[in-house]
């Protein structure tokens, strides 16, 4: 049995003091910095056509603003207030205005279906909804919402006269939030500043529901002393300083989205606001960041793209190109000063030639790029490294805070997730689960005391859930997820997620999938990305048309078994994979086969397509 709750949560107050936090709660965190940066550019934001800047006193005039004017609704310390909204410069000034007053944040994904929106919603019973749009708003009013909970719903939009309609709830926007909150703070001046002062390391923070791979979402509990401690640790692995500058386009309500954002506040670093994904390469260029988040799949496309790109070159240029990215991985080998004339000669006619114009890709300044919440192909990691892009893949889960292990700048091995964090201690028990322990384990699951229970145990490790290996050296590697784990009827136990990778790494492959479990042998579900196909098809003389069936044209059939054959050259016998079905269509968060971070949900797919696969195997028997 574990220890009771408030006996683990003295222990981890004892573990954060030993570690030296500076501040006693994020809130003075980011009151302290935005005295000490006062004109200094804070956010970076597009508004129309025009980038936009807002400094940090800025910042903090409207943070305060917002913090009062939900005082001034009657919100009181460790109520809920949760964001439903796309990434904004408002979203992480209603954070930062929670978070000040002692109310704890529930992200939600923007991408989030109402269902899924409710589900949150009804489990963390808030008081208050953030939400960006009107549109996203008349969505939720069509879902069964407990409207008789919140105090407000505040509307990042201005008021459009579509939409003023009669709602069972107090609905303002977020201009008339803050109106109320200057005129708070001309009955109660100080008050902000007392609301930050009387928080605390061991207070709660926030509440981030995860993605839901496995099972239903469950809501990660953490405190100010967790995010506190994970700041100093992740600075001390990757040091970053104040002139540095970040594109923040991973989803705010993802722990690493949220956790780039802190460490952006704590360290002085401006923070530009990417409008999507989509907008994404013109967005790089306009901001120069010199630190990028992000999850694999970003450098997964920009890997497709930039050898799909070579593909449609003449073989001359191919060959140069190959023999560019050569010279990138000889200078990696050895030291600086150790490089001889005529290597260090070629890398600058390579850089010249190919590597300056995809790092100008990305801004041209990219000093880092960290890559987190999904393995990073090795072979991706050494590609763009060769370029002179410096990808650190780390390790973490929203119960670790978001961060275990990283990779860090002078000691990093391809193909880990690197080494544990200072003060993070990591073992691997006899089944070959990583188990983690540190001042950063989350407090609970949120109301469930059970599910807490089975996570971490009495000596205080939490259960991952993950596969792994540490080597000599310390650096872990992680395998997979121990429920992904596919056991063969022949008794072979197989780690999908490495084929997986292995076949996304080819630019035609869009999504992998393999299943196999209690089967003779391994079978791959793929989607193809239809306009790349269609590209390469034409070079051969092939036509596709748009509405023509993939799965059943013979060209592609052949294409995806080459892709498929040149897999098996890299896996034992057991790993191979026999057969495949190309879908017509991609796994997308809307149809609930991915979570809002892209992860597959394998139970969702497997049963979705189970006549499918049934029929494949039947045919192979």
């Amino acid at each position: 049995m574990l220890p009771p709750i408030s006996q683990r949560k003295d222990a981890a107050i004892t573990a954060d003091r030993r570690a030296g936090v500076q501040f006693s709660s994020l809130a003075a965190m980011f009151l302290h910095q935005a005295h000490r940066y006062g004109k200094k550019v804070l956010y970076r934001y597009a508004q129309g056509a025009h980038w936009r800047s807002l400094t940090w006193d800025g910042a903090l005039v409207r943070v305060r603003e917002i913090a009062l004017g939900l005082i001034s609704l009657g919100v009181e310390r460790g109520e809920r207030v949760v964001i439903f909204s796309n990434n904004r410069v408002e979203w992480l000034l209603a954070d930062w205005a929670d978070i000040s007053i002692g109310a704890l944040t529930v992200p939600i994904y923007a991408s989030g279906t109402a269902s899924q929106a409710l589900h949150i919603i009804d489990h963390a019973e808030p008081t208050v909804l953030f939400i960006d749009s009107w549109k996203r708003l008349q969505l939720l009013g069509s879902a069964r919402m407990p409207w008789s909970r919140f105090k407000a719903v505040v509307v990042f939009e201005a008021a459009e006269a579509t939409f003023k309609c009669e709602w069972p709830v107090q609905v303002i926007t977020l201009d008339a939030l803050r109106e109320l909150g200057r005129a708070y703070e001309k009955r109660h001046a100080g008050t902000f500043e007392l609301l930050v002062d009387s928080l605390r390391p061991q207070d709660d923070l926030t509440i981030i529901y995860t993605s839901g791979t496995t099972g239903v979402p469950k809501g990660v509990l953490t405190t100010h002393a967790h995010y506190l401690f994970m700041l100093q640790a992740l600075d001390a692995a990757i040091p970053s300083t104040e002139r540095d500058v970040t594109l923040h386009f991973l989803p705010t309500a993802h722990a690493l989205g949220r956790l780039e954002h802190f460490m952006a506040v704590a360290k002085g670093w401006t923070l530009g606001v990417a409008r999507s994904v989509e907008t994404l390469p013109s967005d790089l260029k306009s901001v120069r960041p010199t630190v990028i988040f992000s999850v694999p799949r970003i450098y997964e496309n920009a890997y497709a793209r930039i050898r799909l790109r070579m593909g449609r070159s003449g073989a001359w240029r191919r060959k140069i190109f190959e023999w560019a990215i050569s010279v990138g991985k000889q200078r990696l080998q050895v030291k600086k000063a150790q490089l001889g004339w005529g290597t260090a000669l070629a890398f600058r006619c390579a850089d010249r030639l190919f590597f300056a114009r995809v790092r100008n890709a990305f801004g041209g300044r990219l000093r880092l790029a960290i890559s987190g919440g999904a393995p990073l192909s090795r072979e991706i990691a050494e590609f763009f490294h060769a370029l002179g892009i410096f990808i650190l893949e780390g390790y973490g889960l929203t119960e670790t805070s978001t961060v275990s292990h990283a990779n860090h700048p002078d000691r990093f091995k391809f193909g880990t997730v690197g080494l544990p964090l200072e003060g993070t201690s990591c073992q691997i028990a006899p089944d070959g689960e990583i188990l983690l322990r540190g001042p950063h384990i989350c407090k609970s699951y949120y109301r469930d005391l059970l599910a807490t229970e089975e996570a971490i145990d009495a000596d205080g490790w939490f259960h991952t859930g993950d596969l792994g290996e540490v080597d000599n050296d310390g650096f872990l590697r992680v395998i997979d997820r121990k429920k992904d784990l596919i056991v063969t009827s022949g008794g072979k136990k197989v780690a999908p997620q490495k084929l997986e990778n292995i076949l996304k790494a080819d630019p035609l492959v869009n999504q992998a999938l393999v299943v196999g479990r209690g089967q003779p042998h391994l079978l791959a579900l793929i989607t193809l990305d239809r306009s790349r196909v269609a590209e390469v098809a034409g070079k051969e003389g092939i036509t596709i048309g748009e509405a023509e069936n993939l799965a059943s044209h013979p060209w592609v059939q052949g294409r995806v078994r080459e892709i498929i054959h040149r897999t098996n050259k890299e896996l034992a016998p057991f790993e191979a994979i026999r057969d495949f079905l190309i879908l017509d269509r991609d796994f997308t968060v809307a149809s609930e086969e991915l979570t809002p971070t892209l992860k597959p949900r394998r139970q969702v797919i497997v049963e979705r397509y189970k006549d499918l696969i049934e029929d494949m195997y039947r045919k192979a028997s």
